[in-house]
């Protein structure tokens, strides 16, 4: 989706957020962007489109009582990044709780670039 249908402009972060799976708790990437709607991350693998995973943010300090933001997500696309062995993608956000949207935007507003 580009950028001018967006409801929300993604907002890069000045911190960096690690991103593991939270089924088994694996590393799969960190964030590179974030809206209440979707985010981007960047990873050492390549993430499969049309796949459906279940995130879990890590915050870097407590927000409103949280550690940590369990997303479920759809992954839009991914791509290979530039001379790198990194892959970027994109995902929905299609499973949240309200209280997890209520700390994605207090972390917007605390670290938005």
């Amino acid at each position: 989706m580009s950028e001018h249908h967006r409801k929300h402009q993604r907002q890069e972060l000045n911190t960096t957020i690690l991103i593991r799976n939270a089924m088994n708790r694996d590393f799969i990437g960190e964030l590179v962007n974030i809206t209440v709607e979707g985010l981007m991350i960047i990873s050492d693998q390549e993430m499969s489109t049309n796949s459906i995973f279940q995130f879990s943010l890590e915050l870097p300090e407590p927000i409103n009582g949280m550690t940590h933001i369990d997303l479920g997500v759809d992954c839009l696309w991914s791509r290979s990044a530039e001379n790198v062995d990194r892959h970027w993608s994109g995902y929905q956000i299609i499973d949240a709780s309200p209280e997890a949207l209520e700390t994605i935007d207090a972390l917007i507003s605390g670290y938005a670039g």
